[in-house]
């Protein structure tokens, strides 16, 4: 009962904020476990941004994971997005997922994770975006929908702190003409 609660909270709360990262690494979690994980960052592009995100995720059957993201970033429009996580081997998984961040659009990471010692691991990978964005004619009038690709190297750092607690550190670097840089750190809690 206790679980079912925790996770229906963690899930409204998941609904009224806005924006996330990876905050993952290449590996899924286990069936019948949760995720909940706050993150304080900062989106680079000219300025700098801060921004809040909330992570929750729940391990469907072995090999599959599901994530909700969320948060909050000044001076933009909410944004809150999910996923779902399917290993590749022990330490690889590829994820594809949909956001809401003022346009709608889809989301497609590839994670590898190596592991330093038992409660350190470094990952990486591809992070990529489609948003589809508006397009505007020459007089400035909305012509449809464009898609816009983004795409990121992601690099992370999970350090554990207690069994069920670890601490995330995240990058990314953008690879592309139309994006930012992020950089990021939080709290993960597994349950």
């Amino acid at each position: 009962m206790r679980k079912v609660l925790l996770l229906s909270a963690t899930f409204f709360l998941l609904t009224v904020a806005s924006y996330g990262q990876v905050f993952n690494t290449g590996q899924t979690l286990k069936p019948k476990k949760f995720s909940l994980g706050v993150e304080p960052s900062v989106l680079i592009n000219g300025d700098s941004e801060f921004m809040l995100f909330l992570h929750g995720g729940y391990g469907l059957k072995k090999g599959i994971d599901f994530s909700l993201k969320a948060g909050f970033l000044s001076d933009y429009d909410e944004y809150i997005g999910g996923d779902v996580e399917f290993a590749l081997g022990r330490y690889f998984s590829v994820m594809g997922g949909a956001h809401h961040f003022g346009d709608f659009g889809l989301d497609g990471a590839l994670l590898g994770t190596y592991p330093i010692r038992s409660d350190v691991r470094i990952s990486s990978g591809f992070d990529m975006d489609i948003n589809f964005v508006d397009k505007y004619d020459e007089q400035g009038e909305k012509d449809g929908k464009e898609a816009m690709f983004i795409g990121w190297i992601p690099i992370s750092l999970e350090i554990g702190l207690r069994k069920n607690m670890s601490f995330i550190f995240e990058a990314e670097i953008n690879i592309t003409d139309d994006g930012y840089h992020f950089i990021g750190g939080g709290l993960n809690f597994y349950i």
